[in-house]
């Protein structure tokens, strides 16, 4: 009975200006150990099939979300699995006695890409069940199914490659991925509050139009950012973080934003922003990492919410898999 162990990191997206096309991983991971049996020929749909996993499946979730993932909340992992599989050019499979025993870490709808992992998480395993039914996972377009699962790259490619990555989208469809280079001293310290937010309703705030000063505002300060991340210059980055694009009304949301990056910025942040969709509340720094998380934690106690803080380095591994014996 073939047995993996998956881990897929967490991330944070945009950065400030990167809006929708900057990410990088972070060192928070969800596992997931997995056994199946017999793989046999599947006669449905690709949504069929997702219907048949999840109804012959066994699976234990712990950590974060565990309830309501229990609850009937793994359709988006059931559905990227379907999905990568359906992918094989011999046609779907049923995987018989698929066992699923996940350990989560990433805090669900907190603005640090537990869906992109969830995704990942499901790309990993479909790789490992098409090399058991001969094919090469490789030839086929696994990531570029990932981002469409996702709707967008910046989470998603963080995940599968580690590291950062500056992505460039066109119609949906993913045109480039850069990576980038981001020195270990540089630290992310991430402000988790108890409040899920999820991105669809982020989305719904943004105004669908902005004027041309700030798309050149935004533009500017992304290709700055850029190169004071890979030159490891961070004299600017308190101003370079801004972005008028979504900051303004995403903020808007987190109860105590403004209180929350003032002390984190007092505390000897370099930067401060929103970690993706957030409600999360990110801050790049060289030092005082732990004064930092105490104090955004702080802040999101003053606004009524309890909160907690991570100190993480970029992930360079990206998402692992091993055999298991």
């Amino acid at each position: 009975m073939p047995r993996v162990f998956i881990a897929a990191p967490a991330t944070t997206a945009n950065l400030g200006p990167g809006f929708d096309c900057l990410g990088a991983a972070l060192n928070m991971q969800n596992r997931l150990q997995a056994a199946w049996g017999s793989l046999l020929p599947f006669g449905g749909t690709k949504e069929e099939l997702q219907t048949w996993l999840e109804e012959n499946s066994r699976v234990e979730v712990r950590g974060e979300g565990a309830a309501d993932l229990a609850e009937g909340g793994m359709g988006l992992f059931y559905q990227a699995l379907a999905s990568f599989l359906a992918l094989n050019p011999k046609g779907l499979l049923a995987v018989q006695g698929l066992e699923l025993h996940f350990t989560n870490a990433i805090p669900l709808a907190r603005g640090l890409g537990s869906s992109a992992a969830c995704i990942v998480s499901a790309l990993a395993l479909s790789k490992e069940i098409l090399k058991e039914a001969g094919i090469d996972p490789d030839s086929l377009p696994l990531a570029a199914a990932a981002v469409d699962l996702d709707g967008s790259a910046d989470n998603v490619l963080a995940t599968l490659y580690g590291g950062a990555c500056l992505n460039i989208m066109d119609g949906g469809v993913l045109q480039l991925s850069i990576p980038l280079k981001i020195s270990p001293k540089l630290r992310f310290v991430v402000g988790v509050p108890e409040l899920p937010l999820k991105t669809s309703k982020t989305r719904r705030v943004l105004p669908e139009k902005v004027a041309l000063g700030e798309a050149v505002q935004n533009s500017a300060r992304l290709a700055a950012l850029v190169r004071a991340l890979e030159a490891g210059d961070y004299s600017n980055l308190r101003e370079l973080i801004q972005s008028p694009l979504h900051i303004p009304y995403r903020s808007r949301l987190i109860p105590g934003y403004q209180s929350i990056e003032e002390l984190a910025y007092e505390a000897g942040a370099l930067a401060v922003t929103i970690s993706g969709a957030g409600p999360s509340v990110l801050a790049l720094a060289t030092d005082y990492f732990q004064a930092i998380g105490e104090a955004m934690v702080h802040g999101f106690g003053q606004a009524g919410l309890a909160a907690r803080y991570v100190v993480s380095e970029v992930n360079s591994k990206g998402v692992v898999v091993e055999r298991c014996r």
